[in-house]
């Protein structure tokens, strides 16, 4: 029988079952199940954060978190899930994202949005029977590294590595301005810049910081990993031009000094994720040679007065962090 644990960190005993199961899941389907920002909330710990944990006979057998933000008039929250791959089809994704439903409504969220990255049909599916619609596209698009011409000279621009510790609370400050109001970047704390400052795969002089007249204009995180299905790839992390300094052509200049880097680090292919909304930033890429690779979609619920009960047969109980 399924057990499921609910909690708001994730503890060392969870951590040892956990990346297997990611490991087979991005074996099983080319591709990464969770976001990394709400994943290492969850091992930091946090109020407005919740881990559920299902398992079958001690084993893990799926993961969702939640990450609940906004007022409270306005508070919404996000959900990723991932089932083990020998576990599908036996009801752990459906159970998962009842009890995820029943967490959000208990942190007073008015809607619910559900990720499913690199869309499938299976994840079509499980979102119709929970009523959930699509809400965004986010399109994952590629570029290939053979050739990447020099960046033009924009007057008065220059571009820097980051230096940790010292430019810390200006470029958290910067790329809250530039993503305000957006769900996964306009909210990072200090915490939130740190935690990923200290991931394996951070290097400072992959932080790009562009500067206008001496003032900080932009930036252009990049990540570079081995990955299994496409050899190394330079992820533009996060790319963003300050309001104010928009229409002088820096973001061109940033987007080109970045492959350009890419190309130092000998990345064979460069990754960039944009709205599919976003009509002046897919116009920017795709002049820059990047092609489409696949969709990343949320789908969304209301959440009312209504429980959705979790399948017959789960003994799910909340555990307290220490």
């Amino acid at each position: 029988m399924h057990h499921v644990e609910i909690v708001s960190q994730l503890e060392s005993h969870h951590m040892e079952q956990l990346p297997a199961l990611l490991d087979a899941a991005t074996h099983a389907d080319g591709h990464e199940p969770l976001g990394e920002h709400k994943f290492l909330r969850l091992q930091r710990g946090d109020d407005l954060s919740e881990a559920i944990l299902a398992f079958e006979d001690g084993a893990l057998a799926g993961y969702a978190h939640t990450v609940t933000y906004g007022d409270d008039d306005e508070r919404r929250a996000s959900c990723e899930l991932v089932v083990d791959p020998t576990q599908r089809r036996r009801g752990v994704g459906r159970m998962l994202l009842s009890q995820a439903i029943m967490t959000a409504q208990g942190k007073g969220a008015l809607q619910l949005d559900l990720w499913a990255y690199n869309d499938t049909s299976a994840s079509q599916h499980i979102a119709a029977q929970f009523g959930f619609t699509p809400a965004r596209r986010l399109l994952h698009l590629h570029r290939h590294m053979s050739s990447v011409p020099a960046p033009a000279a924009v007057a008065g621009a220059t571009i820097r590595a980051v230096r940790p510790g010292i430019d810390d609370e200006a470029w958290l400050a910067l790329n809250n301005r530039i993503f305000a109001g957006h769900p996964e970047n306009g909210r990072w704390t200090l915490d939130d810049l740190r935690a990923r400052m200290a991931q394996p795969w951070f290097r400072a002089d992959d932080v790009l910081l562009l500067e206008f007249n001496g003032a900080l204009a932009g930036f252009c995180w990049l990540k570079v990993e081995e990955r299994a299905a496409d050899g190394r790839v330079g992820e533009v992390y996060v790319i963003g031009t300050a309001p104010e300094y928009q229409g002088r052509g820096l973001g061109r200049y940033l987007l080109a000094s970045a492959l350009r880097r890419l190309r130092e680090r000998e990345a064979a292919v460069a990754a960039i994720y944009v709205d599919q909304s976003n009509d002046a930033a897919i116009g920017l890429y795709t002049a820059n040679g990047f092609h489409y690779h696949h969709v990343d979609v949320c789908y969304t619920r209301g959440l009312g007065a209504d429980v959705v009960v979790p399948p017959a047969g789960i003994d799910a109980r909340r555990v307290v962090a220490a």
